[in-house]
């Protein structure tokens, strides 16, 4: 019997050998973050010590030793089916000397926690386990020797008591379950992966403070609130250029933290300058393409670095919002995230740039988060007063929000003079203006972009004048390409001019500076945003006018509207209107900007509005997510969902490219099946190969892709692996314009059927 009792086979490893990692990963916990709300530590090490002991059972063995090439156990019960080990580990808890240590709730929340800890389907009919337990792990009762079990009691074939109702939020438990039963999978994931439950944050706040002061700089004003404000929630609105992210840090100070911002571009940006330029090295990078960004940075990925991101292990992580607060829809093993996120301090950063749905699912994120023990700050240049208030409504804790507008010799500094113009945006006027400056062009959709970007080209004389267009509709490659352009350009030290024409894809967090900024308004929150593209870092020092607002004349701008896909609410772009409409070089400092943003997003105003009715029905929605109702594939977190695409023209210049990258993802794979070893480096080559597939994608809405699809226009498919394939679509694309779609999608080609 020298191999029973085994845990796993790659690599092999006995129940106890798996089970003493769990308890070492425990330690590693109380030692760091000895004070989590909730948490009664005797229950969850009795949880760790027990959470796989029902895999003493013969068909689980078998299955292992199959594996291995072993022999066998005999099975008394071969003919039954397999019970899940987790619905069998509580036989073998001293219930005697439990139920006389703690109360019954309390005996739930550990029963439930080990029941549960697999995400498997509910048994209807407990006699299934109570045969195994009376059959089969009966057998093994006295083989099983580890010193943490308590023998001095019998196997219980029964404990349906503590499994009746599953634990919900409506139970005076909830959050002492919701942290045992996270905490126990982020130890048992650890400890099946080999790596570190948590890395200790040692001296983020010291790197930071040393950051500023080798740079001739003591903590400013938002950045000493931010310290006087460590253990307080807090709602900061701040202007450009002040030191934000060197407040957040401050706030987050040596805990366990998550920056998020909107972008990825910004998040890669934020992530770079924290590891490199204020030297902390124990940051991590999780969104959607983490793995790919980690190969472009030279990371070890021999290391357990990449695991350790995925299982929120590292002290600081800069993400996307969505990677953290999917949670709200209570898909099973929601509890994991929450948990983490009861000891950890979050930092939300430009809110204003997220639609209603995800404002909604924000608010109730916080609310769970707080409630549970964990901390935030909202840290933005603009906040809707009505976020405000519907956090107020569902009595989320925080600091009165606090304002700081950068100052220069004690004024308030002032970058901009504005100019607003009832019509549609004029080029000529453009134009005729030009005078080699740095000009930025921003508009509300990709659409209207390339309208402007066509008519510039067409107007203009001289044809050495830099233009480029960029937004969200270039291929993965051309849009890096892109980005890295616009900000090269709009570096303060470049000395380059030209014309950018872009969408909103500038707003929030590119360090980029320009001359002029010429602006369809969207509504007051974003147009404040543009702005901070111009004059980012300046004191005005022009007599005319430097942002030229075009207002639409007798029709609203581009993406505006009440539709399902409109961009900009229509209600809001009114009272943005309204509110702007009489500027003629008019000068905005960032006191005044904060103060119209105010009078515009209040409820009273917006209750009519669809931005205010999107996000009161979408938190309704939210509160009525029954506990493990949602599958976790159905619990997506974006209204408009988005498809990948490659353009035909694209794939076709790319064929053999893309056929090549194929085959060698089939030979490592190959590969992968031979050997036991360099397995992390033969999946970093696959990574690279599928990177340069994924190099030729763009993202389209959903809801677009299905009028491709109803129009004929899929022309091919490109199958990278069972679970991803990427749609050839015969839509035009260029370097220069990016993706553009037929003026009618349901024009029939009969040269774009597939036969």
């Amino acid at each position: 019997m020298n191999n029973l009792f085994l845990a796993k086979t790659n690599p092999r490893e006995t129940i106890i050998e798996h089970t003493n990692l769990l308890l070492k990963g425990l330690d590693t916990i109380r030692n760091i973050y000895p004070d989590i709300k909730f948490l009664d530590w005797d229950i969850l090490e009795i949880a760790c010590i027990y959470h796989d002991a029902g895999k003493v059972n013969t068909k689980f063995q078998n299955k292992l030793y199959k594996k291995l090439g072993e022999t066998k156990l005999k099975d008394d019960l071969e003919y039954e089916n397999e019970i899940p080990h987790g619905y069998l580990s509580p036989a073998f808890l001293p219930k005697k000397q439990l139920k006389e240590k703690y109360e019954d709730d309390i005996l739930r929340v550990l029963y439930q926690s080990i029941y549960y800890h697999h995400n498997r389907e509910k048994l209807d009919n407990f006699d299934p386990i109570k045969l195994v337990v009376k059959t089969d792990l009966i057998k093994y009762w006295q083989d099983f020797q580890y010193d943490k079990i308590d023998k001095s009691e019998k196997l219980y074939p029964s404990y349906k008591k503590y499994l009746g109702e599953r634990i919900d939020s409506g139970d005076k438990v909830y959050r002492n379950y919701i942290i045992t039963k996270g905490l126990l999978n982020k130890l048992d994931y650890a400890a099946s992966g080999h790596i570190d439950v948590e890395v200790e944050n040692k001296d983020l706040f010291d790197k930071t403070y040393n950051y500023l002061h080798e740079g001739g700089f003591e903590p400013n004003e938002l950045q000493q609130y931010m310290i006087d404000n460590q253990d307080e929630n807090n709602i900061i609105i701040a202007s450009t250029g002040i030191g934000k992210t060197e407040a957040s840090l401050f706030w987050i100070g040596n805990n366990k933290g998550f920056f998020t911002l909107p972008l990825r571009v910004s998040i890669n940006a934020i992530y770079d300058r924290v590891k490199d330029n204020i030297g902390f090295k124990d940051v991590a990078l999780l969104h959607s393409d983490t793995y790919s960004e980690y190969l472009k940075r030279n990371i070890d990925l021999e290391t357990d670095f990449y695991d350790k991101t995925k299982q929120l292990s590292m002290p600081l992580t800069i993400c996307t919002l969505d990677q953290l607060i999917d949670f709200i829809f209570k898909y099973e093993g929601y509890e994991i995230k929450l948990a983490t996120l009861a000891y950890s301090k979050l930092i939300i950063d430009e809110i204003q740039m997220y639609s209603p749905d995800m404002i909604a699912y924000l608010i109730m994120a916080l609310k769970y988060i707080t409630d549970m023990g964990g901390k935030f700050s909202i840290v933005t240049a603009t906040m809707p007063q009505i976020i405000i208030d519907f956090m107020k409504k569902e009595e989320i804790k925080f600091n009165p929000p606090v304002t700081y507008c950068k100052k220069v010799d004690n004024k308030i500094q002032l970058r901009h003079r504005v100019t607003c113009l009832d019509e549609t945006i004029n080029i000529k006027n453009i134009l005729k203006n030009y005078k080699n400056k740095k000009v930025l062009i921003i508009v509300n959709t990709v659409k209207k972009a390339q309208e402007i970007y066509d008519n510039i080209n067409s107007e203009l004389e001289d044809s050495k004048v830099n233009i480029n267009l960029f937004h969200s509709r270039f291929i993965k490659k051309h849009r890096a390409e892109k980005e890295n352009d616009i900000l090269n350009f709009g570096d303060k030290d470049c000395k380059d001019t030209g014309i950018w024409i872009t969408t909103q894809v500038v707003e929030a967090s590119l360090d980029i500076d320009f001359d002029v900024l010429y602006t369809e308004l969207s509504d007051v929150s974003g147009l404040f945003q543009r702005m901070g593209r111009t004059y980012r870092s300046r004191i005005l020092d022009i007599k005319d006018s430097n942002v030229f607002v075009y207002l639409g004349g007798d029709k609203p701008t581009s993406g505006v509207g009440s539709g399902e896909h409109s961009i900009i609410d229509i209600e809001i772009f009114k009272l943005s209107k309204s509110a702007i409409k009489n500027f003629k070089d008019k000068e905005l400092d960032e006191e005044e900007k904060m103060n119209i943003i105010e009078s515009v997003y209040t409820k009273e105003n917006l209750q009519k509005a669809n931005y205010y009715k999107k996000i009161d029905e979408t938190i309704k929605w939210v509160k009525d997510i029954k506990e493990y109702e949602l599958e976790k594939n159905e619990a997506r977190l974006r209204n408009i969902f988005n498809e990948s695409i490659i353009p035909q023209s694209v794939y076709e210049d790319n064929k053999e490219f893309v056929e090549e990258a194929l085959i060698n993802i089939k030979t490592i794979k190959k590969e992968i099946e031979c050997k036991k070893h360099n397995i992390s480096s033969l999946k970093a080559k696959i990574q690279l190969e599928k990177d340069k597939i994924k190099n030729l994608i763009v993202d389209i809405p959903t809801y677009e892709f299905q009028k491709a699809l109803n129009a004929d226009r899929i022309v091919n498919r490109v199958k990278i692996d069972k679970f991803n394939e990427i749609a050839v679509v015969a839509y035009d694309y260029s370097f220069e314009r990016g993706l553009t779609r037929p003026k009618n999608i349901d024009d029939f080609d009969e040269n774009l059927q597939i036969l």
